[in-house]
C-alpha cells in the first residue's frame, strides 16, 4: 500500500460492507451459488433443472454485458448471464470455468519472457455453448479483444485488454494471449476481464455500425451470452425471467428458472420476502438494518436465514482536482488525516453494519490469504479528536471558543461538503456529524436517486464523497486510466482524480 502522503481514499475509513443474503426456507435447499459452483459429476450434470427461485433486486440494469455495464449490483447479473475463463470464490481461491484448467508455468500455459512480456494459453471447454446453442470458441475471444480495444467503442470496464499485445485463436478451443508487460492476473482472467462476445450476434453490427454498437436489444431483452441462465422474458421496470442454460460450460444449473423482481426500496424488498412473494434478497438491495428485521422475525420460526460475507468496501474519496468551490486544504495530507481521525469508525460500523462486518483499513477482504500481512503494516487512523485538532492547528485552523467552529486567521470557517448517494445517506450523516463535532463547517449533499449514475455530477464534488465497491484487484480504480474526463464522458471510476505514477506502476 502507498505511504501517508499518497492516501487516495483516506485509508478506507468506512466499514467493510457485508454482502448480505436473506433466503427464505421455502426456497430450494439445493440452490447453488453461481460464483462458488465446482465442476459437477457426470450424474449431476445430467440432472434436469427444477423449481423457480424468486429474487428481489434493487436495480434494473441498462445492459447485461459486464464490459458495458455501470452502477452497483453488476456482479449479480454477470454471474447469472455471463461466464468467464475463471472465477473466484468468497475466500479468494480461483477455479476454471470456461477454461479447462488454469494456465501455470508448470503446465506450460504461462510463459514469462526475460523482457517482461508474457504468453498465456487457455484451453477452452469443448462442450460450452452460447445461449443460442452455438459453440463458444477461441475466435469469440479474438473478436471481443478487437471490440474492447477499439477507440470508437465506449467500454465501461476497459481493463486489462490494453495490456495485451494481441489475442489469437490457435484453434477453436485454444486461446493464446500475448502480453505487452507483466500482469499478475494474466492466468486467472475472470470478472469483467476479456469477457467473450458471440460473433454470430454482434460482428455484423460491429463492422457496419460502431456508433450504435452498444445500443440495442441484443444487450438487453435478446441478450445472448455464456452464463448458467439465459433471458426468457424481460418486462421493463417490473421483472426479468431467466431460464436454465442447458449448454453451460459446467453443466446446467440445478434451478430451472430465476424470477427477478425489480424492487428499488429495501423495506419493500423485506416485506415481499417475509410475505413469501420472493424467496431471496441480497446486496446491494438489503442493508444491515433490513437484514436485522428479517433475522429477528425468523429467530423463533426458522422460516429463513441471513448470511453475510465481507467482500465489499465502503469508503471516502477526496477531491484532488480544482473543481468549483474546491476545499483547497485537501491538498495537504495532514488535513485528510485530521478528517479521518475525527471519524468514529467503530461507532459508524456498529450503526451501519450492526455486527455483520468490521471496520476496513485497506482494500482487502478479511478472508484474503494476505489480509494479516497487510493489516500488520497498513497505516491506520483511529478515532482521536485530540490528534485531529492538533493536525488542523498545524494548518492554521483553530477554535476561538471551546466547542466553537474552526476558523483560520482571517476568521473564515472551515467548509467541507460530503457528497453521498441515497444508499449511503446514513453513513454520510454520521460522518458529517463527526466532522461538525470537530469544529468543521460540514454539510451533506445527497445525490437525487434519478441522478446517481450521472458521472459528471458524481465526479465534481467539492470536498469528499462516499462510495463503495467489491474488493479485488480488478476493482482497484484509483489509477490514471480511471480518471473521469470529458473525453470518456465522465465514466472513470476514480472520481476524486487521485493520481500517483508509482501507484499506477505498482498496480500494473
Amino acid at each position: 500500500m502507498m505511504g501517508d502522503g499518497h492516501a487516495p481514499l483516506g485509508r478506507f475509513v468506512a466499514p467493510v460492507a457485508a454482502m448480505i443474503t436473506l433466503l427464505a426456507a421455502c426456497a430450494p435447499s439445493s440452490t447453488p451459488s453461481v460464483s462458488t459452483t465446482r465442476d459437477r459429476t457426470s450424474a449431476e450434470q445430467q440432472a434436469a433443472p427444477r423449481g423457480t427461485l424468486k429474487l428481489a433486486w434493487l436495480r434494473e440494469p441498462d445492459v447485461l454485458s459486464p464490459k458495458f455495464m455501470g452502477g452497483s449490483g453488476g456482479p449479480e447479473y454477470e454471474w447469472l448471464f455471463t461466464s468467464t475463463l475463471t472465477y473466484r470464490d468468497i475466500p479468494g481461491s480461483r477455479y476454471p470455468m470456461l477454461a479447462l484448467e488454469i494456465p501455470t508455468q508448470a503446465n506450460g500455459g504461462w510463459v514469462i519472457n526475460p523482457d517482461g512480456t508474457m504468453v498465456t494459453t487457455y484451453r477452452l471447454r469443448p462442450n460450452a455453448k452460447w445461449h443460442d446453442g452455438t459453440p463458444i470458441t477461441a475466435h469469440d475471444y479474438v473478436f471481443a479483444y478487437e471490440v474492447y480495444t477499439d477507440k470508437e467503442v465506449t467500454v465501461q470496464k476497459p481493463n486489462p485488454e490494453p495490456l495485451m499485445e494481441r489475442v489469437e485463436a490457435q484453434d477453436d478451443h485454444t486461446l493464446v494471449i500475448r502480453w505487452k508487460e507483466p500482469y499478475v492476473n494474466a492466468n486467472i482472467l475472470g470478472y469483467e476481464e476479456l469477457v467473450p462476445l458471440p460473433r454470430q450476434v454482434h460482428e455484423a453490427k460491429y463492422r457496419t455500425n460502431k456508433a450504435n454498437f452498444t445500443n440495442g436489444e441484443e444487450w438487453t431483452t435478446s441478450y445472448v451470452s455464456s452464463g448458467p441462465f439465459r433471458i426468457e422474458q424481460w418486462t421493463p421496470g417490473a421483472s426479468l425471467l431467466a431460464r436454465a442454460h442447458m449448454g453451460h460450460a459446467l453443466g446446467p444449473p440445478k434451478i430451472d428458472a430465476i424470477d427477478i423482481r425489480f424492487i428499488p426500496d429495501p423495506n419493500a424488498q423485506v416485506a415481499n420476502l417475509l410475505s413469501g412473494e420472493v424467496d431471496m434478497i441480497n446486496s446491494p438491495g438489503v442493508r444491515a438494518h433490513e437484514a436485522v428485521l428479517a433475522r429477528d422475525h425468523w429467530a423463533a420460526t426458522g422460516e429463513g436465514y441471513v448470511r453475510a460475507w465481507s467482500i465489499r468496501s465502503a469508503y471516502i474519496e477526496w477531491q484532488y482536482r480544482d473543481v468549483p468551490n474546491w476545499q483547497r486544504a485537501l491538498a495537504d495530507v495532514r488535513f485528510r488525516q485530521a478528517l479521518l481521525h475525527a471519524i468514529d469508525r467503530d461507532g459508524l460500523t456498529e450503526a451501519i453494519n450492526l455486527g455483520f462486518a468490521p471496520v476496513a483499513h485497506a482494500f482487502i477482504g478479511p478472508t484474503d490469504a494476505l489480509f494479516s500481512e497487510v493489516d500488520r503494516v497498513i497505516a491506520k487512523y483511529p478515532y482521536d479528536s485530540n490528534r485531529a485538532a492538533g493536525l488542523l492547528a498545524e494548518l492554521g485552523w483553530r477554535r476561538a471558543d471551546v466547542g466553537g467552529p474552526l476558523t483560520n486567521d482571517a476568521g473564515q470557517p472551515l467548509d467541507m461538503e460530503l457528497m453521498t448517494t441515497p444508499n449511503q445517506a446514513q453513513e454520510g450523516t454520521i460522518i458529517v456529524d463527526n466532522w461538525k463535532s470537530a469544529g468543521v463547517n460540514s454539510s451533506l449533499f445527497v445525490v437525487p436517486q434519478a441522478r446517481v449514475r450521472e458521472g459528471e455530477l458524481r465526479s465534481n464534488f467539492s470536498g469528499a464523497g462516499t462510495n463503495g465497491r467489491a474488493i479485488g484487484a480488478a476493482n482497484w480504480v484509483w489509477t490514471a486510466e480511471e480518471l473521469p474526463t470529458v473525453e470518456n464522458r465522465w465514466n472513470g471510476s476514480n472520481r476524486g482524480s487521485f493520481f500517483d505514477a508509482e501507484a499506477d506502476q505498482a498496480h500494473d
